[in-house]
């Protein structure tokens, strides 16, 4: 197996189990308040910009309404980067995605701020992973 694929499969271990860590805390909250896990935050994004409080969102507040669709989005757009890395891993698709991806990291962080929440360390590793999966035909010399 070719090191890059050890990378990716290592990264998507990694990105699997961020989402049963927490991910971001309320800054508001009391120091033993336990935060919002991964898969929570990851199908609030997900679904609220498409529900009543959604298009509410997007009248009011809609800067905060596209970071959150955007960071919803980061996740099925990672999982085609991934088909798209292990099919051609240096291919112009798979570049794209990449740049697609890191400016998508932007969203998560107008959340932060808008909603006043800390990314906690379920956050950190899910952005780590991404990053390993996304750049590992990179860090391997030997990679097609």
């Amino acid at each position: 197996m070719k090191t890059y694929r050890i990378l990716i499969l290592f990264g998507l271990i990694l990105y699997v189990v961020s989402f049963f860590l927490t991910g971001v805390k309320d800054a508001s909250a009391a120091a033993n308040a336990k935060g919002i896990y991964g898969y929570d935050c990851a199908s609030i994004t997900l679904l609220s910009p498409w529900g009543s409080d959604g298009l509410k969102m997007f009248r009011e507040e809609p800067v905060n309404f596209l970071s959150v669709l955007f960071s919803g989005w980061i996740n099925p757009v990672f999982l085609i980067t991934v088909v798209v890395l292990l099919i051609r891993p240096n291919s112009g698709t798979a570049g794209v995605l990449r740049i697609v991806l890191l400016v998508m990291f932007i969203a998560p962080w107008i959340v932060f701020y808008r909603e006043h929440l800390h990314p906690r360390g379920g956050y950190f590793l899910w952005t780590a992973a991404m990053l390993l999966v996304m750049f590992s035909s990179r860090l391997d010399k030997n990679a097609v």
